[in-house]
């Protein structure tokens, strides 16, 4: 009976393991999976990991090829992208309930915003990103049973490290000029920590209304409205910062009489668009 019994015992021991290998062997496609699932649902937009680059044996890695999608109703393709993201696993203390991540560290991420009409595309996102919480029991509220009793790992993230990133102002009225601020670098740390990991959703939710509220004080410091109609109010005050970015964006090769050239053009478009609006 002894042998049978230690027979089983083995057995079992055997299956953990081929089940923590299947585990530790396709992390790479969890975290994919996961990225893109609980993004796109979170933001109700296209979210994309294309690749994750991740050492079993040291837990450091990469993330590569992330990005948003801009919600419908615009034409720029992504509001967000990330090239590459460092990533580091704590390995012996991750399994297939708990992925506990130290560092994230994402560098010079770039963020477009667009307005159109009635809105802008961040404000679209943190939209759908705050009405998901909403409906979720995030911030503040009790978590749906459904949501909590969901299977799939939990996250922990010691830190997340925002760096060097650039927000882009895209309207029709800057005549393809970019007009561009730096985002704040951005610390957001023990994510999941206080209640024993965080499900993927409420990490997406988190990170991205956190880049979402930077991006827009930025926009705010830049004098930038949050619609097409107060962006025409500012016309005049953006074209200038086009022609002095452009001139100095080409080593001065933009004449001054063709910065003022480019300011007119821009103040009387915005006006004369102004008024097609206001009709």
């Amino acid at each position: 009976m002894g042998k049978i019994i230690g027979g089983v015992v083995a057995v079992v021991v055997i299956l953990i393991a081929v089940v923590a290998g299947i585990f530790y062997f396709n992390l790479d496609k969890i975290i994919i999976a996961a990225v893109e699932k609980y993004g796109s649902e979170v933001t109700q937009t296209d979210v994309v990991l294309d690749e994750v680059d991740l050492d079993l044996t040291s837990g450091k890695g990469a993330l590569k090829g992330f990005s948003v999608a801009n919600p419908s109703g615009f034409d720029e393709q992504h509001a967000v992208q990330f090239n590459t993201v460092a990533v580091n696993v704590d390995i012996p203390n991750t399994n297939d309930k708990l992925i506990h991540i130290t560092e994230i560290r994402i560098e010079q991420p770039a963020i477009t915003y667009e307005v159109n009409e009635t809105t802008n595309n961040l404000d679209a996102i943190k939209k759908n990103v705050d009405t998901f919480m909403k409906e979720n029991g995030m911030g503040g509220g009790e978590q749906k049973e459904e949501a909590s009793s969901e299977e799939g790992p939990k996250l922990i993230i010691d830190n997340i490290y925002i760096n060097g990133g650039k927000v882009t102002v895209k309207s029709p009225i800057l005549l393809n000029q970019k007009v561009e601020g730096n985002l704040p670098d951005i610390h957001m740390k023990d994510i999941g920590k206080s209640e024993g990991g965080a499900s993927p959703d409420e990490v997406a939710a988190q990170l991205i209304n956190e880049i979402s509220s930077q991006a827009m004080a930025v926009v705010t410091n830049l004098g930038i409205g949050k619609t097409m109609g107060t962006l025409l109010d500012n016309a005049g005050d953006l074209a200038n910062k086009v022609g002095v970015g452009a001139a100095a964006g080409k080593a001065g090769e933009i004449s001054k009489d063709a910065a003022k050239s480019a300011t007119d053009a821009v103040d009387g478009a915005g006006k004369s668009l102004k008024k097609l609006l206001s009709d």
